[in-house]
């Protein structure tokens, strides 16, 4: 006697299929959104670093009369981590605001900016000042309070540095048409007491 039994059903391959699309597009979402998490998680730490420095150097200034001077606002010195030897004219190590102790070192990553890891740079002439996490930014442009068209003419500590006030060449129109994507202005966090400086934004920044 043959016992009949009921026909074993499995997944087609179209169910297959629409089980994997579906799990990728999940997989996507995640990465997507851990990345976010990820990229602002690091420029809140950066911002917060750049906070506390400029804190350190108003607190200096207060106690001696001036801000710590690197001897002008073109001679520049930079973190630790910075990636390039010092200029001529500036400083790079631990100790990059002079007079200063126990300051925060970039974290020295590469991806953030425009062309791989920026660098703190510090520059003053006793009485204006600049502290910056120039092309430190990760992901897109900055469009916070911490968005100022103040910095560097390179975004590491390389020969010839210096500070240049909103300069096409370095802020995203040096062809003559604005692209965010080249303006390194947007890609920094910047703190200064600099107020002689023309930041209107080129059109479209």
């Amino acid at each position: 006697m043959v016992l009949w039994a009921p026909k074993q059903k499995g997944f087609t391959i179209v169910e297959l299929l629409i089980v994997i699309v579906v799990i990728a597009i999940l997989a996507a979402i995640t990465v997507v959104a851990y990345t976010g998490i990820q990229e602002r998680t690091r420029n809140v730490a950066i911002q917060s670093d750049i906070s506390q420095v400029a804190k350190l150097v108003e607190a200096y200034a207060a106690e001696n009369g001036s801000y710590p001077s690197t001897g002008g606002l073109s001679q520049v010195y930079a973190d630790s981590n910075c990636g390039l030897a010092t200029d001529s004219d500036g400083y790079t190590g631990v100790n990059w605001v002079p007079g200063v102790a126990n300051l925060p070192q970039n974290p020295g990553l590469q991806g953030s900016g425009l062309g791989g890891r920026g660098c703190y740079f510090y520059a003053s002439d006793g009485t204006e000042y600049v502290v910056s996490a120039w092309n430190a930014k990760w992901g897109g442009a900055s469009t916070d309070n911490l968005y100022r068209r103040l910095g560097w003419r390179e975004r590491n500590n390389s020969s010839n540095n210096a500070f240049i006030c909103n300069h096409q060449n370095i802020g995203g129109n040096a062809g003559g048409t604005y692209d965010t994507a080249e303006d390194y202005y947007k890609h920094s966090y910047t703190i200064s007491n600099i107020s002689n400086c023309n930041e209107t934004p080129p059109a479209g920044a």
